[in-house]
């Protein structure tokens, strides 16, 4: 670290409640001026400007996510509906989390639902959705390179719900991003609550090293995150983390249409393929049932699915690698497609688990029988003893098999040790509503990860999200490849959330109905 940055960070300040209000308005002005340039050079950072549906992607994984949670942050309790509407089987309390007023929730994502799942007596809604920071003074964040608004995401979080000031240290591989992404977040500097700088791994573990840092979040691979707890001089700071996940894909049994199959194909081939497979909410292993009469039909559909979107150039350094390791085969191409690797064995290829591959690869592990209560039961116990991380994970279940397979869906969700759980959607909701705490269950394995980002719920110590969507929602969600104005519809959305207003709304809704 120079001596320059330590003159920066003389003059930073937690931020005062008082300015709250004031700092929210710049920041959805500032965010809102660079949106565009921001996606268009992340797209452009990736190489990836002809890749159909990559600039969609930059905005659903950049300005998007970073607006809803401004919009939140700017939203006055109530943080999540009380009393809780139910309880699960394991006596977790359920409660609903009410879509942000004035943004169109209601029409953009009519059907979609979310509950956060708490233990009784630590979950009981707070008066304010700010939490009250372990440890005060300033926080060093180590931002992500594989996603641009997690970095920005991560500084909101410790200004706004931890009421520190930051020194954000971007990812190398953000080196073209670090204009628009301090432009966006100008009025945090402005203010002295931010510093940003660019720099090497050296760079930010001097950083963390440093008298003045209080705090350290990282939002990175799980070998740094061990090595920042076994540094002598952090055990003294407060550390939290958020390191990915080898993320399961469930697909329950029992009796699908052939069109429900090949629409849970589609969705699970663009998780797959998002991002160049380099996402922590990727599907990396599929759970099906081995004597389902419908497998092969599903695996069909996937195959064809993969098939239809088009291969990549990585961006991220481990992708190729990560490639080889996930498929077992030589990488000789520079482009690499989204693919299937089906019927892997558990004793063969089990261990690959253990980690987080960043690839556009998903691995199908089938399971023993056909009945939904066992095959949950055994799918579940796999996940939970071979798979790396408790991030995020998928379920997939007919329309008519939600109503008959009630119990044993319950019983699957509460058995898995994932922080977020989308039931026929993605993961990447809970992720970007803004309205939801994103991150891992308290009693989680310390190596998959420590405490929740982004928690405005009220709730000190949320168990669980669980995303709901209908099973065909209309419009078709743009975060689909499908979408055919789907970049439009996430810029739309963007500046409606950042600038709500009945035009925006309706230009919003004009994209968003164009889906086919």
């Amino acid at each position: 670290m120079t001596a320059n940055h330590d003159d920066a960070m003389a003059p930073l300040v937690p931020p005062l409640a008082s300015g709250r209000a004031q700092l929210l308005r710049a920041l959805r002005t500032s965010v809102a001026a660079v949106a565009d340039e921001w996606a268009a050079r992340s797209t452009a950072a990736k190489g990836w400007q002809r890749v159909p549906h990559a600039l969609a992607e930059e905005w659903a994984s950049g300005p998007l996510p970073v607006a809803r949670f401004l919009a939140r942050l700017a939203w006055s309790p109530p943080p999540v509906a009380s009393p809780p509407v139910a309880h699960t089987a394991a006596g977790l309390a359920v409660y609903a989390v009410p879509p942000i007023p004035r943004l169109g929730d209601g029409l953009a994502m009519r059907g979609y639902r979310a509950f956060i799942h708490a233990e009784p007596g630590n979950g009981l809604p707070a008066a304010s959705p700010a939490v009250t920071p372990a440890v005060a003074g300033i926080a060093l964040v180590l931002g992500a390179g594989n996603v641009t608004a997690t970095p920005v995401l991560d500084v909101l979080d410790q200004v706004f719900v931890h009421h520190r000031a930051v020194v954000l240290k971007l990812s190398p591989l953000h080196q073209d991003l670090a204009a628009p992404l301090s432009q966006a977040l100008a009025p945090l500097v402005a203010a002295h609550h931010l510093l940003v700088v660019t720099g090497s791994a050296e760079l930010g573990a001097r950083l963390a090293a440093h008298a003045a840092i209080t705090a350290v979040h990282l939002t990175g691979s799980s070998d740094t995150w061990a090595a920042l707890r076994a540094t002598p001089v952090l055990q003294t700071k407060h550390l939290s983390a958020e390191v990915g996940c080898c993320t399961p894909a469930f697909v329950l049994p029992g009796l699908w249409r052939d069109g429900e199959l090949r629409h849970v194909a589609r969705q699970l081939a663009a998780f797959v393929a998002m991002n160049g497979g380099a996402t922590c909410v990727a599907p990396r292993v599929l759970l099906t049932a081995a004597s389902w009469p419908q497998r092969a039909a599903l695996l069909t559909h996937l195959q064809r699915e993969l098939a239809a979107l088009p291969a990549r150039v990585p961006f991220h350094g481990s992708v190729a690698e990560h490639f080889a390791l996930a498929t077992g085969l030589p990488v000789r191409a520079l482009a690499l497609a989204p693919t299937l690797c089906a019927d892997r064995d558990e004793r063969r290829h089990g261990d690959l688990c253990g980690r987080e591959l960043f690839a556009p690869v998903l691995r199908e592990f089938p399971r023993p029988g056909n009945e939904v209560v066992a095959f949950a039961h055994s799918a579940a116990q796999f996940v939970r003893e071979r798979c790396f991380g408790a991030l995020s994970a998928y379920v997939f279940a007919p329309p008519r098999g939600l109503r008959t397979a009630t119990a044993a869906m319950a019983q699957l969700i509460d058995s898995l040790p994932h922080g977020t759980i989308a039931i026929n959607t993605w993961t990447g909701l809970g992720y970007g509503l803004g309205t939801t705490p994103w991150g891992v269950p308290k009693h989680s394995d310390l190596a998959h990860g420590s405490g929740w980002t982004r928690n405005v719920s009220g709730l000190l110590h949320p168990h669980r999200v669980v995303i709901e969507a209908p099973f065909r929602p209309h419009p078709l969600p743009p975060w689909l490849p499908q979408h055919r104005r789907a970049a439009a519809t996430m810029r739309a959305l963007t500046l409606h959330t950042l600038r709500p207003s009945l035009r925006s709304l309706a230009v919003t809704a004009a994209n968003a109905m164009a889906s086919f």
